[in-house]
């Protein structure tokens, strides 16, 4: 889960809307039979032999004319260590419409049906494929505020190795806005009430079994650095992703050459602050977060997916603009909330602006996480900075990005 780039998953159709279509076709060739379907999810998902261990065996639901029918999947060609790809479960997901095809009991490909209906998104902020500067690597990690909730494991691939095809394709995945649209201030990435007593794996969108069956539908903090990045650096759909383990993030970005990391982080201290320059990408332990810049009193304004509370107390959240301070008096915190009940509405009536402890978001362990800042400079950058994005305060940064 380390490697910064991984493996393209074959044979995907992405980010396309189910339609509902009436009746089913069905065309013979052979011992092959295709059906329109509807797919429902892993059989007996949630219970405890369901699990990645017990994977390569699952049976998945669909609805077939009105009846439900469970069957095994192709679980695609294994690598040299023994795994398989899982080609065909990289593209399912639950109440999609499908065209499959079945031979033996046995799905052998799936084809997403399209909805020629499906409703537009459009971000507040928009980044360019392909356009390696600092402004439009912040601006491509803006498009999914507000629109994209906190899934764990969200963006990683079914398996739980690399970048889910959402992550490597170029723009906001129709998939998150559809899932953000179909929930309200009661969703929770994992247990009612953050309360570990009220667990419910036959109901949660938390992958308890090992394996990420809703990779689709949002993002965790990992998978969404990885699209932003993905967004940015790449033109074309399906290339290798970069999707990875969120507490050496930070160092994987300066094995590239791309910039400098280091461990030599403290938390801000008043007006004297910790230097986080725009664009700057810290790793913690178990998180991975972008900075916007640090305020004059030393609070700093950042970009994140991460589990926060809704209006109605439940732990919710996902892709939006946060702040690192000690009071909601903090600026970071007021231009965090400014900006998200200014540009965001939707989501800041489910949650309010998450104030995050310096305490937590400057502490680590271990070797691998520490702070990455981009060499705007070097011969072998990975960004430049022509807008002089670096060297502004979060105000300026915010107002470059979103006016």
């Amino acid at each position: 889960m380390n490697n910064m780039k991984k493996r393209v998953i074959a044979g995907f159709t992405a980010g396309l809307f189910a339609v509902m279509l009436p009746g089913c076709a069905q065309a013979k060739t052979g011992s092959q039979t295709e059906k329109e379907a509807v797919y429902l999810g892993v059989k007996d998902y949630g219970a405890e032999e369901t699990n990645k261990d017990h994977r390569d065996d699952f049976l998945y639901r669909f609805e077939i004319d009105g009846t439900e029918e469970a069957m095994k999947v192709n679980n695609g060609t294994k690598d040299g260590e023994g795994n398989y790809d899982y080609p065909i479960q990289n593209q399912l997901k639950e109440g999609y419409r499908y065209t499959i095809t079945i031979e033996d009991d046995t799905v052998t490909s799936v084809e997403e049906m399209v909805d020629d209906s499906q409703a537009s998104y459009t971000p507040s902020a928009q980044g360019v494929p392909g356009e390696k500067t600092l402004k439009n690597f912040l601006l491509t990690a803006l498009e999914p505020v507000g629109t994209t909730l906190y899934i764990y494991g969200g963006g990683w691939d079914w398996q739980d190795e690399g970048s889910a095809i959402q992550t490597r394709t170029l723009g906001v995945s129709p998939d998150w806005v559809r899932f953000f649209e179909s929930q309200n201030e009661t969703y929770t990435y994992k247990e009612v009430d953050g309360d570990e007593t009220k667990a419910d794996p036959t109901s949660s969108y938390y992958p308890y079994g090992g394996y990420n069956e809703y990779y689709y539908a949002g993002l965790d903090c990992s998978g969404y650095l990885g699209w932003a990045l993905y967004n940015t650096f790449e033109t074309e759909d399906g290339q290798d992703g970069y999707v990875g383990g969120s507490t050496g993030f930070a160092q994987r970005l300066s094995e590239q050459g791309w910039g400098e990391w280091t461990q030599e982080v403290k938390a801000p201290d008043g007006k004297t602050g910790n230097g986080m320059k725009p664009g700057d990408i810290m790793s913690i332990n178990g998180h991975v977060w972008i900075s916007l810049g640090t305020c004059s009193d030393g609070s700093v304004v950042i970009l994140h997916s991460t589990p926060s509370m809704s209006r109605a107390g439940q732990p919710g959240g996902g892709v939006q603009i946060s702040a690192i301070g000690t009071s909601e008096n903090c600026e970071a915190y007021q231009l965090a909330d400014r900006y998200m009940s200014e540009h965001f509405p939707a989501w800041y009536e489910r949650y309010a602006v998450r104030l995050c402890d310096p305490e937590v978001y400057f502490t680590f362990e271990g070797d691998t996480a520490g702070k990455f800042t981009w060499d705007t400079k070097g011969e072998n950058t990975g960004l430049t900075d022509p807008d002089g994005i670096q060297d502004m305060a979060p105000d300026g940064v915010l107002a470059a990005l979103l006016g």
